[in-house]
């Protein structure tokens, strides 16, 4: 069994991932890396493309006859509204967009998978679901997909999913158990005052004032209630409301995030934050809304797929290039799937010697294209392997 691309097999791949990288595309707008990833797929053996209500991104099965476990993988599509600064050959053509999540590369790597797959289908037990997913970077794609009955329509037994990570070199993939990326949620603070002339304070219910209050409190939540050895942020973003001279405004408006390692430790930071908004607006004689904008569940690699995975990626890289550790503030909507179906999500070391090792989301982000083939092979020794487990 043949899991490792040709040299010509390769240089399409990276051809691919070039052309992407030059033409990105933001979320929800991704219409011709659908294009490009739809035509890649109809020229592969036992590959179809399923019917799902999406405009962008796109689902596939390859399918193998047998009826054993389907291995469904993962790869985020999108872009994001920022200028490139690298100096690389293919830097982008769009203005103010780029591929500074190394989601080009994802593609890639999981059109390359498919095509492997595909050459060996005769050997798999069961089918494989290719997932290339939009509107990751708004952290709304996955969900999307979930709501939209992906696990209803497609069989899927297991989930993985990947991401590169610049600041570990290509040919090391980070196999960790545990909690890996943060649950988070975004919401928003509106506090209702009544605004008249800023020299009548008598008259007036300042909610600058409550909100200004709420801001420092909600700082105890960290200190004063959550376990100092957990990992959790929170983080008071903007405010906004007031004039420029003499007026005490009706309205303030706060927009804010809790991130944690621990789904427990977010439930209880949210549930604080409730209380002292609730009680702080109370004591300022003002009203209050919060309203949640967004809530994903953390990344968490379980026990079992935890050592499948690991066994799996030391057959392809030799233990010495596998890291045990490692984890990041940062969310990832993958984690919906991965509360439909058990799934494991790995980190694919995408440094080069030579080259900037920019952390995610920089202008000067880089990926090498050397990272493609041993994350290529990882992933396609893991669907056999998670097949037969």
């Amino acid at each position: 069994m043949n899991l490792k691309l040709s040299y010509s097999d390769l240089e399409e791949i990276i051809e691919i991932r070039h052309q992407i990288h030059m033409h990105p595309e933001v979320s929800d707008k991704e219409y011709r890396t659908t294009e490009i990833i739809r035509e890649f797929l109809e020229k592969l053996e036992g590959v179809e493309i399923i019917d799902f209500p999406i405009e962008t991104g796109l689902i596939a099965r390859l399918k193998t006859g047998k009826a054993g476990k389907v291995i469904g993988l993962r790869a985020d599509i999108d872009a994001l509204a920022q200028k490139e600064e690298t100096d690389i050959s293919y830097k982008s053509r769009e203005e103010n967009t780029m591929h500074a999540c190394g989601h080009d590369y994802h593609t890639a790597s999981l059109l390359a998978v498919a095509k492997l797959l595909s050459e060996n289908r005769d050997k798999l037990s069961g089918d494989v679901v290719f997932i290339f997913q939009r509107s990751e970077e708004i952290t709304r794609g996955a969900k999307e997909y979930v709501d939209k009955g992906l696990f209803d329509k497609v069989k899927i037994d297991r989930v993985l999913g990947f991401h590169n990570w610049p600041e570990v070199d290509f040919g090391k993939a980070i196999i960790k158990k545990g909690s890996l990326m943060s649950a988070k949620v975004n919401f928003k603070i509106d506090i209702f005052g009544k605004g008249q002339h800023g020299s009548m304070p008598h008259l007036n219910i300042d909610p600058i004032v409550c909100a200004s209050n709420i801001v420092m409190a909600l700082q105890t939540i960290i200190s004063r209630n959550t376990n100092p050895f957990d990992s959790i942020v929170l983080s008071v973003n903007s405010i906004n409301g007031g004039s420029e001279d003499n007026l005490v405004v009706d309205k303030t408006h706060l927009s804010a995030t809790i991130r944690s390692l621990s789904e427990e430790n977010l439930e209880r930071s949210i549930e604080r934050m409730e209380a002292i908004v609730e009680n702080m607006a109370k004591a300022y004689e003002c009203k209050y809304e919060i309203t949640y904008t967004e809530k994903i569940p953390s990344v968490y690699n379980g026990k079992d797929m935890y050592e499948r995975a690991l066994s799996s990626a030391s057959k392809v890289l030799g233990e010495e290039n596998i890291l045990k550790e490692g984890h990041t503030m940062a969310s990832e909507d993958f984690a919906f799937f991965m509360k439909e179906v058990p799934g494991f999500f790995y980190w694919f070391g995408s440094g080069e010697e030579g080259h900037p090792k920019e952390a995610l989301h920089s202008k000067n982000y880089y990926c090498s294209d050397k990272a493609i083939a041993p994350a290529v092979e990882v992933l396609a020794r893991a669907v056999f392997d998670f097949q037969e487990s």
